[in-house]
Protein backbone atom coordinates (compact mmCIF):
# COMPACT_ATOMS: atom_id res chain seq x y z
CA UNK A 1 0.00 0.00 0.00
CA UNK A 2 1.23 3.44 -0.52
CA UNK A 3 1.50 6.16 2.31
CA UNK A 4 0.99 9.99 1.18
CA UNK A 5 0.49 13.18 2.50
CA UNK A 6 -0.65 15.82 0.43
CA UNK A 7 -0.52 13.39 -2.86
CA UNK A 8 3.27 12.56 -1.88
CA UNK A 9 4.40 8.73 -1.30
CA UNK A 10 6.45 9.29 2.41
CA UNK A 11 8.36 6.72 1.68
CA UNK A 12 9.78 8.17 -1.89
CA UNK A 13 10.32 11.57 -0.48
CA UNK A 14 12.28 10.56 2.53
CA UNK A 15 14.66 8.98 0.01
CA UNK A 16 14.67 11.66 -2.36
CA UNK A 17 14.98 14.33 -0.03
CA UNK A 18 18.74 14.67 0.16
CA UNK A 19 17.72 15.31 -3.80
CA UNK A 20 14.86 16.88 -3.88
CA UNK A 21 14.74 20.47 -1.58
CA UNK A 22 11.43 21.19 -3.13
CA UNK A 23 9.67 18.49 -2.54
CA UNK A 24 9.45 19.01 0.87
CA UNK A 25 8.38 22.35 0.87
CA UNK A 26 5.60 20.75 -0.94
CA UNK A 27 4.15 19.28 1.91
CA UNK A 28 5.71 21.06 4.94
CA UNK A 29 3.16 23.75 5.95
CA UNK A 30 4.95 25.29 9.10
CA UNK A 31 8.32 26.68 9.66
CA UNK A 32 9.88 27.20 12.71
CA UNK A 33 12.58 25.96 15.67
CA UNK A 34 12.91 22.32 15.62
CA UNK A 35 13.75 21.34 18.96
CA UNK A 36 16.64 23.47 20.75
CA UNK A 37 14.55 25.42 22.15
CA UNK A 38 11.45 23.26 23.25
CA UNK A 39 13.46 20.70 24.35
CA UNK A 40 12.08 18.20 21.90
CA UNK A 41 15.81 17.77 20.92
CA UNK A 42 17.06 15.51 23.71
CA UNK A 43 20.26 16.80 25.54
CA UNK A 44 22.10 13.07 23.47
CA UNK A 45 21.72 14.80 20.42
CA UNK A 46 23.85 17.43 20.83
CA UNK A 47 27.64 16.79 20.50
CA UNK A 48 30.71 19.24 20.34
CA UNK A 49 34.66 18.95 19.41
CA UNK A 50 34.74 19.40 22.76
CA UNK A 51 33.70 21.46 25.93
CA UNK A 52 34.88 23.27 28.69
CA UNK A 53 35.66 21.21 32.01
CA UNK A 54 32.48 21.55 33.83
CA UNK A 55 35.22 21.62 37.16
CA UNK A 56 36.56 25.24 35.64
CA UNK A 57 33.04 25.89 34.64
CA UNK A 58 30.23 24.67 35.27
CA UNK A 59 28.17 27.05 32.91
CA UNK A 60 29.72 25.10 30.30
CA UNK A 61 28.53 22.37 28.64
CA UNK A 62 26.78 21.20 24.76
CA UNK A 63 23.13 20.50 26.91
CA UNK A 64 23.06 24.29 27.61
CA UNK A 65 24.11 25.24 23.93
CA UNK A 66 19.86 26.24 23.93
CA UNK A 67 18.78 29.29 22.80
CA UNK A 68 17.05 31.24 25.86
CA UNK A 69 18.55 29.71 28.85
CA UNK A 70 19.42 31.75 31.65
CA UNK A 71 22.38 33.79 31.37
CA UNK A 72 26.02 32.65 31.51
CA UNK A 73 24.76 29.19 30.50
CA UNK A 74 26.05 28.04 26.92
CA UNK A 75 28.08 25.45 24.90
CA UNK A 76 31.78 27.28 25.02
CA UNK A 77 34.66 24.94 23.31
CA UNK A 78 37.75 23.97 25.03
CA UNK A 79 40.06 25.74 23.26
CA UNK A 80 40.22 29.13 21.45
CA UNK A 81 40.58 27.43 17.30
CA UNK A 82 38.77 27.70 14.74
CA UNK A 83 38.60 23.77 14.28
CA UNK A 84 35.86 23.49 16.73
CA UNK A 85 32.42 22.64 16.16
CA UNK A 86 28.80 22.00 17.74
CA UNK A 87 26.67 18.99 16.31
CA UNK A 88 23.06 18.94 16.48
CA UNK A 89 21.14 15.91 15.74
CA UNK A 90 17.25 16.68 14.40
CA UNK A 91 16.40 12.95 14.46
CA UNK A 92 15.03 13.21 11.28
CA UNK A 93 15.66 14.64 7.94
CA UNK A 94 14.40 17.76 7.94
CA UNK A 95 14.28 21.11 5.52
CA UNK A 96 16.30 23.42 6.97
CA UNK A 97 15.30 27.58 6.05
CA UNK A 98 17.56 29.06 8.63
CA UNK A 99 20.06 29.32 12.06
CA UNK A 100 19.58 31.38 15.24
CA UNK A 101 22.69 32.15 17.28
CA UNK A 102 23.25 33.61 20.94
CA UNK A 103 26.16 34.58 22.95
CA UNK A 104 26.53 32.82 26.36
CA UNK A 105 24.78 36.09 27.91
CA UNK A 106 27.77 36.91 30.17
CA UNK A 107 28.50 40.10 28.91
CA UNK A 108 32.46 38.75 27.35
CA UNK A 109 31.69 35.37 25.37
CA UNK A 110 29.87 35.08 21.78
CA UNK A 111 30.92 33.94 17.88
CA UNK A 112 30.80 36.65 15.40
CA UNK A 113 31.26 34.56 12.58
CA UNK A 114 30.88 31.20 12.16
CA UNK A 115 30.26 28.13 9.10
CA UNK A 116 27.42 25.59 8.96
CA UNK A 117 27.88 21.78 7.76
CA UNK A 118 25.31 19.40 7.43
CA UNK A 119 24.72 15.86 6.89
CA UNK A 120 22.21 12.71 6.39
CA UNK A 121 23.99 10.20 7.90
CA UNK A 122 27.11 11.87 9.63
CA UNK A 123 29.66 10.79 7.77
CA UNK A 124 28.91 12.46 4.32
CA UNK A 125 29.20 16.22 5.13
CA UNK A 126 28.95 18.95 2.95
CA UNK A 127 29.17 22.89 3.74
CA UNK A 128 26.80 25.42 3.46
CA UNK A 129 27.48 27.57 0.64
CA UNK A 130 26.76 31.39 -0.89
CA UNK A 131 25.87 31.84 -4.43
CA UNK A 132 29.50 31.80 -5.13
CA UNK A 133 29.60 28.27 -4.43
CA UNK A 134 32.17 29.23 -1.40
CA UNK A 135 32.04 28.00 2.02
CA UNK A 136 29.36 30.76 3.65
CA UNK A 137 30.93 32.73 6.02
CA UNK A 138 27.79 33.43 8.55
CA UNK A 139 27.78 36.61 10.55
CA UNK A 140 26.88 35.53 13.72
CA UNK A 141 26.89 37.67 17.39
CA UNK A 142 28.17 41.23 18.29
CA UNK A 143 27.40 40.67 21.85
CA UNK A 144 26.64 37.82 24.58
CA UNK A 145 23.13 38.50 25.07
CA UNK A 146 21.32 39.20 21.58
CA UNK A 147 20.29 36.84 19.05
CA UNK A 148 21.06 36.36 15.69
CA UNK A 149 18.89 35.65 12.88
CA UNK A 150 20.32 34.01 9.58
CA UNK A 151 18.60 32.65 6.61
CA UNK A 152 19.93 30.55 4.14
CA UNK A 153 20.23 31.11 0.62
CA UNK A 154 18.43 27.91 -0.35
CA UNK A 155 16.52 25.67 2.14
CA UNK A 156 18.69 22.19 2.73
CA UNK A 157 17.70 18.85 3.73
CA UNK A 158 19.65 17.27 6.61
CA UNK A 159 19.48 15.21 9.60
CA UNK A 160 22.84 16.48 11.29
CA UNK A 161 23.89 20.32 11.56
CA UNK A 162 27.52 21.15 12.58
CA UNK A 163 28.58 24.75 13.67
CA UNK A 164 31.63 25.76 13.19
CA UNK A 165 33.60 28.86 15.19
CA UNK A 166 35.37 30.81 13.02
CA UNK A 167 36.27 34.35 14.91
CA UNK A 168 35.23 35.05 18.56
CA UNK A 169 35.12 37.22 21.42
CA UNK A 170 37.37 36.12 24.33
CA UNK A 171 36.18 32.57 23.74
CA UNK A 172 34.02 30.31 21.63
CA UNK A 173 30.91 30.20 23.29
CA UNK A 174 27.27 29.87 22.00
CA UNK A 175 23.93 28.86 21.78
CA UNK A 176 21.58 28.27 18.71
CA UNK A 177 18.32 27.59 17.15
CA UNK A 178 17.64 25.38 13.82
CA UNK A 179 14.81 26.39 12.15
CA UNK A 180 12.56 24.69 9.44
CA UNK A 181 10.52 21.80 8.89
CA UNK A 182 9.72 18.54 9.94
CA UNK A 183 7.52 16.10 8.75
CA UNK A 184 8.11 12.19 10.46
CA UNK A 185 8.97 12.82 14.10
CA UNK A 186 5.27 12.26 15.50
CA UNK A 187 4.14 9.74 17.51
CA UNK A 188 2.65 6.64 16.01
CA UNK A 189 0.55 4.09 17.82
CA UNK A 190 -0.93 5.69 20.24
CA UNK A 191 -4.25 4.30 22.36
CA UNK A 192 -6.91 4.48 21.08
CA UNK A 193 -5.79 3.87 17.54
CA UNK A 194 -3.07 2.12 18.05
CA UNK A 195 -3.29 -1.79 18.59
CA UNK A 196 -0.55 -3.69 21.01
CA UNK A 197 -0.51 -7.13 21.08
CA UNK A 198 2.30 -9.76 22.37
CA UNK A 199 3.39 -13.31 22.17
CA UNK A 200 2.03 -13.86 25.81
CA UNK A 201 1.33 -11.67 29.55
CA UNK A 202 1.72 -12.78 32.89
CA UNK A 203 -1.84 -12.81 34.13
CA UNK A 204 -2.59 -9.99 37.16
CA UNK A 205 -5.44 -10.17 39.22
CA UNK A 206 -8.30 -8.17 37.47
CA UNK A 207 -5.54 -7.24 34.64
CA UNK A 208 -4.05 -5.03 36.53
CA UNK A 209 -1.22 -5.05 35.37
CA UNK A 210 1.34 -6.24 32.57
CA UNK A 211 -1.28 -6.69 29.56
CA UNK A 212 0.17 -6.16 26.32
CA UNK A 213 -1.74 -2.90 26.06
CA UNK A 214 -0.05 -1.69 29.40
CA UNK A 215 3.22 -1.63 27.11
CA UNK A 216 2.53 1.53 25.61
CA UNK A 217 4.53 4.36 25.92
CA UNK A 218 2.62 6.58 27.67
CA UNK A 219 1.39 4.04 30.60
CA UNK A 220 2.59 4.20 33.85
CA UNK A 221 3.07 0.30 34.01
CA UNK A 222 4.50 -2.19 31.40
CA UNK A 223 3.99 -5.19 29.74
CA UNK A 224 5.55 -8.25 31.13
CA UNK A 225 5.16 -11.97 29.32
CA UNK A 226 4.71 -14.99 30.69
CA UNK A 227 7.92 -16.77 30.11
CA UNK A 228 11.10 -15.63 30.05
CA UNK A 229 13.05 -16.21 26.59
CA UNK A 230 14.05 -14.31 23.65
CA UNK A 231 10.98 -15.21 22.14
CA UNK A 232 8.54 -12.94 23.18
CA UNK A 233 7.46 -10.13 21.78
CA UNK A 234 5.34 -6.60 21.81
CA UNK A 235 3.73 -5.67 18.62
CA UNK A 236 1.93 -2.06 18.03
CA UNK A 237 -0.02 -1.81 14.86
CA UNK A 238 -0.03 1.79 13.37
CA UNK A 239 -2.91 1.23 11.04
CA UNK A 240 -2.58 1.67 7.60
CA UNK A 241 1.39 1.30 6.49
CA UNK A 242 3.70 4.47 6.95
CA UNK A 243 7.35 5.56 7.71
CA UNK A 244 8.76 4.71 10.57
CA UNK A 245 11.72 6.76 12.15
CA UNK A 246 12.13 6.21 15.31
CA UNK A 247 11.43 4.06 18.47
CA UNK A 248 11.18 4.67 21.90
CA UNK A 249 11.66 2.14 24.95
CA UNK A 250 11.15 2.20 28.94
CA UNK A 251 10.92 -0.17 31.67
CA UNK A 252 8.23 -1.39 34.12
CA UNK A 253 6.75 1.80 35.96
CA UNK A 254 4.75 -0.26 38.66
CA UNK A 255 7.26 -1.84 40.67
CA UNK A 256 10.35 -0.70 42.69
CA UNK A 257 11.65 -3.83 41.41
CA UNK A 258 13.97 -3.17 38.70
CA UNK A 259 12.23 -4.71 35.54
CA UNK A 260 13.61 -3.01 32.18
CA UNK A 261 14.91 -4.65 28.62
CA UNK A 262 18.66 -3.70 28.01
CA UNK A 263 18.65 -4.84 24.58
CA UNK A 264 16.43 -5.74 21.66
CA UNK A 265 15.64 -6.03 18.15
CA UNK A 266 13.04 -4.72 15.89
CA UNK A 267 11.06 -6.47 12.86
CA UNK A 268 8.56 -5.15 10.87
CA UNK A 269 5.93 -6.12 8.49
CA UNK A 270 2.71 -5.12 6.63
CA UNK A 271 0.70 -8.44 6.65
CA UNK A 272 1.63 -10.63 10.24
CA UNK A 273 2.69 -13.14 7.84
CA UNK A 274 6.07 -12.01 5.93
CA UNK A 275 8.23 -10.05 8.50
CA UNK A 276 11.32 -8.04 7.68
CA UNK A 277 14.33 -7.69 10.69
CA UNK A 278 15.73 -3.82 10.96
CA UNK A 279 18.88 -3.70 9.72
CA UNK A 280 21.06 -0.12 9.16
CA UNK A 281 21.88 0.48 5.88
CA UNK A 282 25.21 -1.75 5.07
CA UNK A 283 24.41 -4.41 7.71
CA UNK A 284 23.87 -7.84 6.69
CA UNK A 285 22.43 -8.92 10.84
CA UNK A 286 19.50 -7.28 12.37
CA UNK A 287 20.32 -4.17 14.70
CA UNK A 288 20.85 -4.96 17.89
CA UNK A 289 19.29 -1.85 20.06
CA UNK A 290 20.67 -0.51 23.34
CA UNK A 291 17.73 -0.63 25.33
CA UNK A 292 17.55 0.79 29.29
CA UNK A 293 19.29 1.51 32.18
CA UNK A 294 16.46 2.15 34.82
CA UNK A 295 12.79 1.82 34.71
CA UNK A 296 11.15 5.33 34.03
CA UNK A 297 13.67 6.92 31.25
CA UNK A 298 12.55 6.97 27.81
CA UNK A 299 15.21 5.52 25.40
CA UNK A 300 14.76 7.53 21.81
CA UNK A 301 16.73 5.63 18.77
CA UNK A 302 16.14 7.66 15.44
CA UNK A 303 16.42 5.13 12.35
CA UNK A 304 19.10 5.60 9.84
CA UNK A 305 16.93 3.16 7.53
CA UNK A 306 13.43 4.40 8.44
CA UNK A 307 10.98 2.07 6.91
CA UNK A 308 7.46 1.72 5.61
CA UNK A 309 5.23 -0.88 7.72
CA UNK A 310 2.02 -1.45 9.27
CA UNK A 311 2.95 -3.80 12.15
CA UNK A 312 6.42 -3.00 14.17
CA UNK A 313 7.60 -6.13 16.92
CA UNK A 314 10.01 -5.18 19.69
CA UNK A 315 11.93 -8.36 20.37
CA UNK A 316 13.95 -8.61 23.67
CA UNK A 317 16.97 -10.19 23.98
CA UNK A 318 19.08 -9.20 27.22
CA UNK A 319 17.02 -7.64 30.17
CA UNK A 320 17.49 -6.74 34.01
CA UNK A 321 15.31 -8.94 36.31
CA UNK A 322 12.29 -9.95 34.29
CA UNK A 323 11.12 -8.53 30.43
CA UNK A 324 8.89 -5.71 31.13
CA UNK A 325 8.56 -3.07 28.77
CA UNK A 326 6.99 0.07 27.42
CA UNK A 327 7.36 1.29 24.14
CA UNK A 328 6.34 3.59 21.34
CA UNK A 329 7.34 4.60 17.22
CA UNK A 330 7.69 7.83 15.98
CA UNK A 331 6.96 8.60 12.08
CA UNK A 332 4.30 9.93 9.84
CA UNK A 333 0.92 9.89 10.47
CA UNK A 334 -1.02 8.77 7.58
CA UNK A 335 -3.59 11.28 5.84
CA UNK A 336 -5.59 11.16 3.61
CA UNK A 337 -8.40 8.74 2.19
CA UNK A 338 -8.14 5.65 4.00
CA UNK A 339 -6.89 2.76 1.78
CA UNK A 340 -8.30 -0.32 1.37
CA UNK A 341 -9.79 -2.44 4.06
CA UNK A 342 -9.30 0.67 6.53
CA UNK A 343 -12.40 3.07 7.58
CA UNK A 344 -12.57 6.62 9.49
CA UNK A 345 -15.75 6.62 12.12
CA UNK A 346 -15.62 10.40 11.86
CA UNK A 347 -13.74 12.84 9.32
CA UNK A 348 -11.46 13.70 11.92
CA UNK A 349 -10.31 10.24 13.83
CA UNK A 350 -7.30 8.61 12.24
CA UNK A 351 -8.17 5.63 9.63
CA UNK A 352 -8.40 2.60 11.75
CA UNK A 353 -8.76 -1.16 10.50
CA UNK A 354 -12.67 -2.41 9.27
CA UNK A 355 -12.58 -5.84 10.77
CA UNK A 356 -15.81 -6.67 7.88
CA UNK A 357 -13.81 -6.09 5.21
CA UNK A 358 -14.16 -8.17 2.33
CA UNK A 359 -15.28 -11.22 5.07
CA UNK A 360 -17.98 -13.71 4.47
CA UNK A 361 -21.62 -13.25 4.95
CA UNK A 362 -24.69 -14.24 4.15
CA UNK A 363 -28.58 -13.47 5.05
CA UNK A 364 -30.52 -15.45 7.09
CA UNK A 365 -29.33 -18.77 7.68
CA UNK A 366 -26.22 -19.19 5.82
CA UNK A 367 -27.56 -23.05 4.18
CA UNK A 368 -30.46 -20.62 2.81
CA UNK A 369 -28.44 -17.76 1.70
CA UNK A 370 -26.71 -19.84 -1.32
CA UNK A 371 -30.33 -21.39 -2.23
CA UNK A 372 -31.03 -17.94 -2.75
CA UNK A 373 -27.83 -16.95 -4.53
CA UNK A 374 -28.26 -19.99 -6.62
CA UNK A 375 -32.37 -19.12 -7.63
CA UNK A 376 -31.18 -15.23 -8.27
CA UNK A 377 -33.51 -14.12 -4.97
CA UNK A 378 -33.27 -10.79 -3.27
CA UNK A 379 -31.65 -12.21 -0.68
CA UNK A 380 -28.49 -12.72 -2.41
CA UNK A 381 -25.45 -10.32 -2.99
CA UNK A 382 -24.91 -10.04 1.12
CA UNK A 383 -21.08 -9.70 0.55
CA UNK A 384 -22.18 -6.00 -1.29
CA UNK A 385 -22.41 -5.07 2.49
CA UNK A 386 -18.78 -5.66 2.66
CA UNK A 387 -17.50 -5.02 -0.50
CA UNK A 388 -15.39 -1.51 1.10
CA UNK A 389 -17.38 0.26 -1.95
CA UNK A 390 -19.10 3.24 -0.64
CA UNK A 391 -21.94 3.26 -3.42
CA UNK A 392 -24.84 4.14 -2.04
CA UNK A 393 -27.11 3.34 -4.98
CA UNK A 394 -29.50 0.54 -4.69
CA UNK A 395 -27.82 -1.82 -6.89
CA UNK A 396 -24.96 -1.58 -5.10
CA UNK A 397 -25.81 -2.32 -1.66
CA UNK A 398 -27.89 -5.93 0.13
CA UNK A 399 -31.37 -6.36 0.55
CA UNK A 400 -32.81 -7.10 3.91
CA UNK A 401 -36.70 -7.51 4.05
CA UNK A 402 -38.82 -9.36 5.46
CA UNK A 403 -40.15 -11.53 2.52
CA UNK A 404 -38.77 -14.88 4.19
CA UNK A 405 -38.90 -14.41 7.35
CA UNK A 406 -40.44 -11.74 10.37
CA UNK A 407 -37.10 -10.99 11.34
CA UNK A 408 -34.47 -10.89 8.60
CA UNK A 409 -30.40 -10.84 9.66
CA UNK A 410 -27.35 -10.14 7.88
CA UNK A 411 -24.55 -11.54 8.97
CA UNK A 412 -20.75 -11.28 8.67
CA UNK A 413 -17.71 -13.63 9.74
CA UNK A 414 -15.32 -11.92 11.04
CA UNK A 415 -12.94 -14.61 10.52
CA UNK A 416 -11.81 -15.22 14.47
CA UNK A 417 -13.09 -13.97 17.45
CA UNK A 418 -12.01 -10.57 18.18
CA UNK A 419 -12.97 -7.27 20.16
CA UNK A 420 -15.82 -5.39 19.00
CA UNK A 421 -16.42 -1.63 19.87
CA UNK A 422 -18.48 -0.61 17.32
CA UNK A 423 -19.90 -1.19 13.79
CA UNK A 424 -21.31 1.30 11.10
CA UNK A 425 -24.03 1.36 8.63
CA UNK A 426 -24.31 3.01 5.41
CA UNK A 427 -27.73 2.87 3.93
CA UNK A 428 -29.57 3.85 0.48
CA UNK A 429 -31.43 7.36 0.37
CA UNK A 430 -33.19 6.90 -2.94
CA UNK A 431 -30.43 7.46 -5.17
CA UNK A 432 -30.03 6.07 -8.70
CA UNK A 433 -33.90 4.17 -8.16
CA UNK A 434 -36.16 6.15 -9.97
CA UNK A 435 -38.44 3.26 -10.17
CA UNK A 436 -38.29 2.26 -6.53
CA UNK A 437 -40.51 4.20 -5.30
CA UNK A 438 -42.70 0.99 -3.95
CA UNK A 439 -39.33 0.02 -2.36
CA UNK A 440 -39.30 3.73 -0.48
CA UNK A 441 -42.63 2.57 1.20
CA UNK A 442 -41.25 -1.01 2.41
CA UNK A 443 -38.65 1.47 3.96
CA UNK A 444 -41.04 3.18 5.56
CA UNK A 445 -42.12 0.85 7.84
CA UNK A 446 -38.74 -0.44 9.29
CA UNK A 447 -38.74 0.32 12.85
CA UNK A 448 -35.21 -1.10 14.53
CA UNK A 449 -31.70 -2.57 13.33
CA UNK A 450 -30.82 -4.12 15.88
CA UNK A 451 -26.40 -5.55 16.01
CA UNK A 452 -25.54 -8.76 17.82
CA UNK A 453 -22.22 -9.64 18.34
CA UNK A 454 -21.41 -13.07 19.06
CA UNK A 455 -18.98 -15.83 19.30
CA UNK A 456 -21.42 -18.98 17.96
CA UNK A 457 -24.49 -18.68 15.84
CA UNK A 458 -27.68 -19.72 17.45
CA UNK A 459 -29.68 -22.23 15.65
CA UNK A 460 -33.21 -20.57 14.31
CA UNK A 461 -35.42 -21.80 11.64
CA UNK A 462 -34.67 -21.17 8.05
CA UNK A 463 -37.44 -18.39 7.71
CA UNK A 464 -36.14 -16.25 10.87
CA UNK A 465 -39.94 -16.15 12.63
CA UNK A 466 -38.36 -15.55 16.01
CA UNK A 467 -35.83 -12.34 16.73
CA UNK A 468 -32.37 -13.51 17.28
CA UNK A 469 -32.71 -11.83 20.81
CA UNK A 470 -28.97 -12.40 21.64
CA UNK A 471 -27.61 -11.64 25.01
CA UNK A 472 -24.86 -10.07 23.07
CA UNK A 473 -26.61 -6.90 21.88
CA UNK A 474 -24.29 -4.37 20.96
CA UNK A 475 -26.78 -2.01 20.59
CA UNK A 476 -29.87 -1.14 18.35
CA UNK A 477 -31.49 2.39 16.24
CA UNK A 478 -34.96 2.97 15.93
CA UNK A 479 -36.76 5.43 13.40
CA UNK A 480 -37.73 7.66 16.74
CA UNK A 481 -37.01 11.50 15.28
CA UNK A 482 -36.09 9.75 11.38
CA UNK A 483 -33.04 8.19 13.31
CA UNK A 484 -32.83 5.22 11.41
CA UNK A 485 -33.03 7.01 8.35
CA UNK A 486 -29.76 8.84 8.28
CA UNK A 487 -27.46 7.84 5.33
CA UNK A 488 -24.58 7.17 8.03
CA UNK A 489 -25.44 5.41 11.28
CA UNK A 490 -23.27 4.71 13.82
CA UNK A 491 -23.94 2.01 16.78
CA UNK A 492 -21.36 2.22 19.67
CA UNK A 493 -21.66 -1.00 21.71
CA UNK A 494 -23.17 -0.57 25.46
CA UNK A 495 -20.10 -2.25 26.72
CA UNK A 496 -17.41 -3.91 24.82
CA UNK A 497 -18.03 -7.37 23.08
CA UNK A 498 -15.30 -10.19 22.02
CA UNK A 499 -16.65 -12.59 19.11
CA UNK A 500 -16.48 -13.60 15.61
CA UNK A 501 -19.81 -12.57 14.06
CA UNK A 502 -21.86 -9.58 14.05
CA UNK A 503 -25.37 -9.68 13.23
CA UNK A 504 -27.76 -7.09 11.79
CA UNK A 505 -31.60 -7.71 12.83
CA UNK A 506 -34.05 -5.69 10.92
CA UNK A 507 -37.81 -5.06 12.73
CA UNK A 508 -40.59 -3.97 11.22
CA UNK A 509 -43.50 -1.55 12.40
CA UNK A 510 -46.24 -3.65 14.14
CA UNK A 511 -48.93 -1.28 13.06
CA UNK A 512 -50.76 -0.40 9.93
CA UNK A 513 -52.53 -2.04 6.92
CA UNK A 514 -48.77 -3.26 5.08
CA UNK A 515 -46.57 -5.37 7.52
CA UNK A 516 -43.78 -5.75 4.57
CA UNK A 517 -40.64 -4.05 5.34
CA UNK A 518 -37.07 -3.64 4.22
CA UNK A 519 -33.96 -2.15 5.14
CA UNK A 520 -30.81 -1.44 2.43
CA UNK A 521 -27.10 -2.16 4.01
CA UNK A 522 -25.05 -0.32 1.43
CA UNK A 523 -21.65 -0.58 3.42
CA UNK A 524 -21.03 -2.54 6.98
CA UNK A 525 -17.97 -1.55 8.74
CA UNK A 526 -17.24 -3.11 12.04
CA UNK A 527 -14.38 -1.67 14.41
CA UNK A 528 -12.46 -2.39 17.40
Amino acid sequence: MSTTVNGFNLSLLYLLCTLCGPCLSSVCKTNGPLGMITGTISDWQISSSSTYPSEWDRGCHEKYARLYLPNKFGWCAKYKSSSEWLQVDLGVAARVTGVMTQGRGDGTEWVSRFMVSYSMDAYHWNYITDSYGNQWLFEGNTDSFSVKHNYLDRPIIARYIKFHTVQWNRHPSMRVEIMGCQLCKEPLGLPPYGKITASSFRKFKFGSSCQPEDGHILSSKAWCPKTQNDTQWLQIDVGPPTLITGIITKGRGDTKKKHWVQRFRIAYSNDTRLWYSYKDAHHLDPKLFGGNTDKDTERVHFLNSPFVARYVRFQPVEWRGKISMRAGLLGCPFTGDCSEGFMRVNDDTPCIENLAFKKDSWINKKTLYKRHIRHKLPEGHADRAVDGDLDLRLQSCTILDNLYGKYPLWTVDLGHKTTVSGVIIYTWQGDGQEKAASFREYMKNLDQLVVYVDDKIQKKDDEHDESYASGNMCNYISSLNNALFNEKLLLQCVRTHVGRYVLIEAWGRQIGWSRLFGAVLCEVQVFN
